[in-house]
């Protein structure tokens, strides 16, 4: 496997890889191997699809027919049977009496015949006077048969024996199905559902054998109402076969008996092989009558729309395929050749080796464009080549005059501690607490390298701040810090808290001589944290404001005599460096009066480089 993979991949370099075109060849050729193999997927899909849309349909209507149609059919029949069975010229026999036993029967049989319309006929064999009778259309309409004295057709009860409608119902206690043809017309294939009767008062040999007889033709009728063309249906009784609409074999039918009574589940389907043809078998079973009916599905039928379909895709992909070939050949001759040229021409310019100027020059689409690209390109890199040059030595000469401008930290400390000194010998107690608290801010100021602190450290240098101001101002400014756990451990620029806070004095003490409340405190809306600086002073007019606001989203760097960008613009600018530009400084008027600076950063601190990639 490793040698095969190496093959492919030399074989890559050498022929596709050193050339445009060959790469443009072989991803067209891989966009073909890819739209044919999502044909051949999206036909295997559609048949499926398109297969368990037929298996559902017809189950839902199979399962109606059987649990509806049916059975109602069957539970007519069984009554009908039942209320022969019942009635007392069977049962009564009044010896002493002439009664004429044929035309009761007779009119027993024709009401019955009369009331269900889907009878065909009628059969009864009594015992007691071992007399067949026939109940059909030509009785009922009184036209006689074999006899002159009666409409009924009589004959002696031994021929019976042999029908399958009288031994299916001597076999079965209750009602019986069976396959026959019709005793008057033999061309007519009938459905007996033949019953045993026996009274328990009478003796054992005094019984009746009663069989109501559905037409084949009615069954025919419902397959055309169910089937499409080619389809076929069948209908089990147990293993016993009812009715079969295309006449199978003997085998064919003895196989799907014994595969249908494997079936657990009442509706299911399954594939089967059929006189050299694939089928889709579907079943349902009737819990009610124990009836199987099986619809037959030609496969082929069954995917004729999806076949349809996917021959007209392979036609478009084919389509698609000829005319990406035809834009290729026309791509590579138009465009391919000329950049080639225009490599050639780099290779030259990169070994230092004069090249002369070819006809791209003169051409006005991409090709063209990229020859004067790479002219302009030219021209630049030498003219950029000779500014970074004075580059270097302007930075070294600011640097120089930076080192120069200096001043020792450990100058500045000594005199503030001296400063201290002298405070503490003349008992001037608030100058050398003031003292203290500027040496914390110039050492912080002096002596943080770092890009990002924690905020903690943050409160701190505020609360050294507002010492100095406290002083200053007294009893009319006043700071709350009520910042969470949470917040306290996320890391900021330098100064994130102090420049807000003296932004908040400044203006809302600027033309107010009531008392400022500065209030921080942070909320957090999942891994983002707001920081809000509210006070209750004089804020600013809505002018200013709205040049804060234009500022602070980088539209114009204009200075103005009542605010230079130089506080909560560059606090801004430092944080989206550092953390992306979703972060950063708002302002906004306070509904009751003041202004509300939002700071937002994100959890943890992380820099924008991090921040995005996660």
């Amino acid at each position: 496997m490793r040698y095969e993979m190496k093959f492919l991949k030399n074989l890559y370099l050498q022929c596709i890889e050193r050339k445009l075109s060959n790469k443009i060849t072989f991803v067209i050729g891989v966009i073909f191997v890819i739209q044919v193999v999502m044909v051949f997927v999206m036909y295997s899909y559609s048949y499926h699809i398109r297969r368990e849309e037929i298996v559902e349909n017809n189950i839902q209507i199979l399962h109606q027919v059987n649990t509806n149609y049916f059975a109602g059919i069957i539970e007519e029949i069984d009554t009908a049977s039942m209320e022969i069975f019942y009635d007392k010229v069977f049962w009564e026999r009044n010896e002493g009496t002439s009664v004429n036993e044929d035309s009761q029967i007779y009119n027993i049989l024709a009401n019955q015949y009369h009331s269900n319309n889907d009878l065909n006929s009628i059969y009864l064999y009594s015992s007691a006077s071992n007399k067949f009778y026939i109940m059909d259309e030509a009785s009922f309409n009184q036209i006689p048969v074999k006899s002159s004295a009666s409409t009924l057709y009589i004959f002696n009860g031994d021929d019976l024996q042999k029908m399958p409608w009288y031994e299916a119902a001597q076999e079965n206690n209750g009602l019986a199905v069976s396959l026959a043809t019709e005793i008057r017309h033999n061309h007519q294939d009938i459905i007996c559902f033949s019953r045993y009767m026996q009274y328990p008062l009478k003796n054992n040999d005094y019984y009746f054998v009663i069989s109501l007889n559905l037409g084949k033709r009615k069954f025919d009728t419902l397959c055309r109402q169910l089937n499409n063309e080619n389809e076929e249906l069948m209908i089990f009784d147990q293993e016993k076969l009812i009715y079969d609409s295309s006449n199978q074999s003997d085998e064919v039918i003895n196989d799907l008996a014994q595969t249908i009574q494997k079936q657990e589940a009442a509706n299911y389907w399954f594939t089967a092989k059929i006189n050299s043809r694939k089928y889709v078998v579907i079943g349902d079973r009737s819990e009610d009558n124990g009836w199987t009916m099986l619809k037959l599905v030609p496969q082929n039928e069954m995917i004729r729309d999806v076949r349809l379909q996917f021959l007209t895709n392979c036609f478009i992909v084919f389509l698609i395929f000829s005319a990406g070939i035809f834009c290729l050949s026309y791509i590579i001759n138009r465009t391919m050749k000329p950049i080639e040229n225009l490599a050639e021409i780099m290779r030259h310019y990169r070994q230092g080796k004069r090249y002369e100027e070819p006809e791209l020059s003169g051409r006005l689409d991409e090709v063209g464009t990229l020859y004067s690209s790479f002219e302009k390109m030219n021209e630049r890199i030498n003219t950029l080549i000779e500014s970074e040059y004075q580059s270097q030595i302007q930075e070294k000469q600011a640097r120089l005059e930076a080192l120069q401008a200096q001043l020792d930290p450990h100058f500045l400390y000594n005199t503030l501690q001296t400063i201290s000194g002298i405070a503490i010998e003349n008992n001037v107690l608030e100058i050398e607490e003031i003292n203290n608290s500027l040496s914390e801010i110039l050492r912080y100021s002096l002596n943080n390298s770092k890009q990002l602190v924690k905020i903690d450290e943050e409160v701190k240098i505020v609360q050294d701040y507002m010492n100095i101001q406290k002083h200053r101002f007294g009893d009319r400014v006043n700071l709350e810090i009520d910042l969470s756990k949470e917040a306290l451990e996320l890391r900021v620029p330098v100064f994130f808290l102090q420049l807000p806070v003296e932004n908040a004095i400044k203006h809302g003490m600027e033309k107010s001589v009531h008392t400022v409340n500065i209030h921080v405190y942070d909320t957090r809306i999942r891994h983002i944290f707001y920081i809000h600086v509210e006070d209750d002073g004089q804020g600013v007019t809505d002018e200013r404001l709205e040049e804060i606001r234009t500022m602070l989203r980088g539209e114009s760097r204009t200075e103005s005599n009542e605010y230079k960008p130089k506080g909560l613009v560059n606090l801004n600018e430092r944080i989206r460096q550092q953390f992306g530009s979703d972060y950063g400084v708002w302002i906004d008027h306070m509904a009751e009066g003041g202004t509300q600076v939002v700071l937002t950063v994100p959890e943890g601190g992380q820099d924008a480089e991090s921040t995005h990639s996660g």
